[in-house]
């Protein structure tokens, strides 16, 4: 149960959000780089007010963001190595995506007063957005990739065709696991670019097929005996889902598979904790996307000629559903 206290405290860490949003913003980390520098100093860099940045920098020092030795501040090594520009650990997709779900946040009010804006959705997709996004999601799927291949990779993937593949990093997982494999990376150009700098210059490459384009108009190709839909379901309602799941089927070979991998929530909606907060998260972020539970995911796919269901729970609330080809 959720008491009053942890509801006070949880609304009192969006003081901490801000902070640690506000050292984003002006780029705290990569000024700082691995040096030292004064409030002053930090001030005319980052052409604020030296009474603003200096409790910034004060309450990062607290939160352990940054140290204080004798009038000058610098980086903790943890917040160096993922959050400055100059690091080659630097986590890009990460920052801006945390910067980019500042603004939207705000909005959640008024669009649950209003309901969703959909002509936001509408037009060309922009290329810097999608670059950062794909980061991000390499950054985020990294946890996940070993745990995914090895419960793919129990039968063997064979064609393997990963939808709105993204930066690849399931596919790459997958190979490295499964020898013979091959994989079709399907996604925007802007994404598919951020596959190849990740991925070109390992040994996985050879085996990895490029494929520009939309999940709804770009034709898949037929004789898969894989189709990997991560992370995509819940971006579209119920007959979008169908319309794809019916091409993928169209794709597979018989008796062929699709492995789906998302947060599945029970049918009250209330958990898994991660899928419940994820599902507002769609109502932010897509047009028409929503969170699912097994059981409807598993409807659309019986509608679609899907059968031979099975569920594995994955880390922090997502779940992989397996289904195959009648």
């Amino acid at each position: 149960m959720l008491t009053l206290k942890q509801f006070t405290e949880t609304i009192d860490r969006l003081e901490e959000a801000r902070i640690l949003m506000a050292a984003l913003e002006f780029k705290i980390f990569s000024i700082l780089r691995q040096k030292k520098m004064t409030a002053r100093q930090m001030a005319q860099h980052t052409k604020t007010k030296l009474d603003g940045m200096e409790p910034l920098l004060n309450a990062l020092t607290s939160m352990q963001a940054l140290r204080y030795d004798k009038g000058r501040y610098s980086s903790a090594p943890h917040m160096y190595k993922y959050l400055c520009e100059s690091s080659p650990h630097y986590q890009k997709g990460t920052t801006f995506l945390k910067l980019e779900k500042n603004d939207e946040w705000a909005r959640l009010i008024d669009i649950i007063r209003k309901g969703r804006n959909v002509s936001e959705y509408e037009g060309d997709d922009d290329p810097g957005f999608r670059h950062c996004f794909t980061h991000a999601m390499h950054d985020r799927s990294g946890p996940f990739a070993q745990d995914i291949a090895r419960l793919v990779t129990r039968k063997p993937a064979g064609r393997f065709l990963d939808l709105g593949a993204g930066p690849g990093t399931y596919s790459a997982a997958i190979l490295r696991k499964d020898k013979k494999a091959r994989a079709t990376l399907l996604d925007r150009s802007t994404a598919l670019k951020v596959a190849r700098e990740l991925h070109a210059r390992s040994s996985i490459w050879p085996r990895i097929e490029l494929k520009p384009g939309d999940l709804f108009e770009t034709a898949f190709g037929e004789n898969y005996d894989t189709v990997f839909y991560s992370n995509i379901l819940h971006v579209y309602n119920p007959e979008q889902n169908k319309k794809l799941f019916r091409k993928m089927k169209k794709a597979l070979v018989k008796g062929g598979r699709v492995v789906l991998v998302d947060y599945f929530h029970t049918l009250d909606y209330s958990r898994p904790y991660e899928a419940a907060l994820f599902g507002v998260t769609m109502l932010l972020f897509t047009a028409k996307g929503k969170t699912y539970s097994y059981d409807e995911t598993e409807n659309l796919l019986s509608q679609t000629g899907f059968h031979k269901f099975r569920r594995f729970p994955l880390k922090e609330g997502a779940g992989m559903l397996v289904a195959f080809k009648k």
